[in-house]
C-alpha cells in the first residue's frame, strides 16, 4: 500500500501557444520565449504590468508620466508599433496612440504572460516584427 508521501510527483513542462499558434511544450519551441506565471507575478512585488515586463531581458518600457499614464513597450530595441500585444489571443491597441495601452491592464487579473522575442510577423503580421 502506498501512502501520499510515497507517491511520485511529476512536473510537466509549460505549454505555450504564442510561438506557433498551437499548444506545444515550452521545451520544443525554437523561438526565444519567456513564460511568466501568476506566482512569479505575485512574487515580483511590482504594481503594474509595465514594471513586470521591464524586468525581463530584451524588454524596454517608456511612460509618459506617473501611474495610469500611457506607456509603450519596445522589444529588442524595435519601435513600439512593431510589438504586438495579445490578450486571450485577441489584438489590443490604442486608437489614438497606435500602440497598446498597457496601463489599462490590471496586474491582479493576469494569469500568465508569454513573451516571444524576435520576428513573429510570419504568424501575426507586420505588427509583430519585434515580437
Amino acid at each position: 500500500m502506498l501512502f501520499a508521501e510515497e507517491l511520485p510527483v511529476y512536473q510537466l513542462d509549460d505549454v505555450v501557444v504564442t510561438a506557433t499558434r498551437t499548444p506545444q511544450p515550452s521545451n520544443r519551441v525554437l523561438s526565444d520565449m519567456t513564460v511568466i506565471g501568476a506566482e512569479e507575478i505575485a512574487r515580483s512585488g511590482q504594481s503594474t504590468l509595465a514594471e513586470v515586463l521591464q524586468s525581463q531581458p530584451g524588454v524596454e518600457m517608456s511612460s509618459n508620466g506617473g501611474p495610469g499614464a500611457s506607456s509603450s513597450i519596445y522589444l529588442r530595441g524595435a519601435n513600439a508599433g512593431h510589438t504586438l500585444v495579445l490578450v486571450d489571443g485577441m489584438r489590443i491597441g490604442s486608437v489614438t496612440f497606435g500602440d497598446t495601452a498597457l496601463e489599462n491592464l490590471p496586474l491582479d487579473q493576469i494569469e500568465r504572460i508569454e513573451i516571444l522575442r524576435g520576428p513573429a510577423s510570419h504568424l501575426y503580421g507586420s505588427e509583430a516584427s519585434a515580437g
